[in-house]
């Protein structure tokens, strides 16, 4: 007892011991805003050190903390807001604007909030803080009138802001803002944008990750040269088209409608992640992706296709560095059609160089009858296809025929797995093997592929 008495006392010194500056960098820092507040009343020399604190976060728990739970029942919206308001007031009164680094807030705000939010960025700004993150999303839709406009003009002056993540504000740029020149990432998420973003976009000039979530732009143009930008991802914004130059970018992700793409001068432009969404076909990916991005070496795609023939017209253009593409398909349609799930053979028409291909199939109906092979499949050779991973075989004629077309055309091949199971049912808890439709997959693909002919690539799981 004696000596855990001497250890916590020898521990409580050499923490005294410690200059103020090594206690915020290696302790306080690494706390939470409310355990440096509480650490603070351990010892008078440490009452101020969380006044410095790095990491100002500010969420709904914080309200919660302070009310019992027939309290939280009881106060209206307005009330919690005015609890939340006064919270952060104090915490702002108390912290004397060094060592901010990162500042949060996710609540539910909006533009009569105003003052509050301009007063606390103000602060995060002139305090000199790197990061800013205003979450405030709504319980219920809000209109661009009712959304808080985000304060521009707090930035206008020289700031050392790097990022910035935003969701559900107004965004309404001035025309001539320059306040970002350290940027390098921008997020934003549900916002209202009421005027062109995207001159002040192409004055962020140290850009690296541009990221615009569930926002309605109309036309997205970024003009001007943009020397830094690695990373860009647009989902489920309603854009009409996406054009910029963009020298290092390094990836793409877009998830919507297909819609026109231009990236000038992108050669470091490698990997792209595309999901197209509602109910498009391969079309766009057969004319307009393999033009707009033609150097491509990686491709993630998530994309719909009906079983019955299409009419579609392949890009003369090829993705001639294409070497690993990975496929989550749905198919709809009737189990007898075949055209729709052959013509994913004409994606290694346009990858030649394609060496490993994942292909997920998704589908809600299922093969009835075993089919009987029509002939040999056409030759087509590819010379450096190696590796093909397939889910969600289920016995489909269209599928028994693209997996033929790639056994007698592969000629590099030296592995592909057949998996009746799709990624869905491989992922659930309940053993998808024991499934009836699953064990008819097998027979059927049993039946119909010659295993004993393609032994020393074949394997179906």
């Amino acid at each position: 007892m004696v000596a855990n008495q001497r250890k916590r006392c020898l521990y409580k010194s050499s923490l005294h011991d410690l200059p103020e500056e090594i206690l915020q960098i290696l302790i306080i820092s690494r706390l939470t805003l409310k355990d440096a507040a509480r650490m603070s009343t351990l010892s008078r020399m440490w009452k101020r050190l969380w006044n410095s604190h790095s990491n100002l976060s500010f969420d709904a728990a914080m309200v919660t903390n302070f009310c019992s739970e027939r309290d939280q029942e009881s106060r209206s919206s307005q009330d919690q807001e005015k609890k939340f308001i006064d919270i952060v007031n104090t915490v702002f009164g108390c912290h004397d604007g060094t060592n901010l680094k990162h500042f949060k807030v996710s609540f539910e705000l909006r533009e009569k909030h105003g003052c509050s939010l301009d007063s606390w960025i103000g602060f995060a700004v002139s305090s000199h803080a790197s990061e800013i993150v205003l979450d405030l999303d709504p319980k219920s839709p809000r209109t661009a009138q009712d959304a808080y406009d985000f304060p521009f003009h707090l930035f206008q002056s020289e700031n050392s802001i790097q990022s910035v993540w935003v969701k559900c504000v107004s965004l309404k740029p001035p025309r001539d803002f320059y306040g970002f020149t350290k940027l390098t990432k921008l997020t934003i998420s549900s916002i209202h944008i009421l005027y062109d973003i995207g001159n002040m976009l192409s004055n962020c000039c140290a850009l690296k990750r541009l990221h615009i979530v569930c926002c309605n732009f109309g036309e997205l143009k970024l003009h001007g040269t943009f020397y830094r930008l690695q990373h860009l991802c647009v989902i489920y914004t309603e854009v009409q088209a996406i054009e910029l130059h963009a020298i290092d970018l390094l990836t793409f992700k877009y998830v919507g409608q297909p819609l026109p793409i231009v990236f000038y001068e992108s050669p470091k432009l490698k990997m792209a992640n595309i999901k197209l969404c509602p109910n498009y076909h391969m079309g766009y990916i057969y004319s307009g992706l393999s033009t707009a991005l033609p150097c491509l070496e990686e491709l993630y795609m998530d994309v719909l296709i009906k079983t019955e023939a299409p009419e579609h017209v392949i890009s003369k253009v090829k993705f001639n560095y294409l070497r690993y593409m990975n496929c989550t398909v749905d198919i709809s349609g009737h189990p007898e059609d075949t055209g729709g799930i052959i013509e994913l053979a004409s994606l290694l028409k346009l990858a030649p160089v394609l060496e490993k291909w994942e292909l997920h199939m998704e589908a809600n109906m299922y093969p009835f009858i075993v089919f009987k092979m029509n002939g040999s499949p056409p030759s087509s050779p590819h010379n450096h296809l190696k590796i093909v991973h397939a889910t969600g075989f289920i016995g489909f004629e269209g599928q028994l025929e693209l997996a033929l077309y790639i056994l007698e055309n592969a000629r590099s091949l030296q592995s592909m797995a057949i998996n009746p199971l799709s990624l869905r049912q491989a992922r659930s808890k309940e053993d998808a093997n024991k499934l009836i439709d699953v064990q008819v997959a097998r027979e059927i693909i049993h039946q119909f592929l010659d295993l004993e002919k393609y032994r020393d690539v074949l394997t179906i799981l």
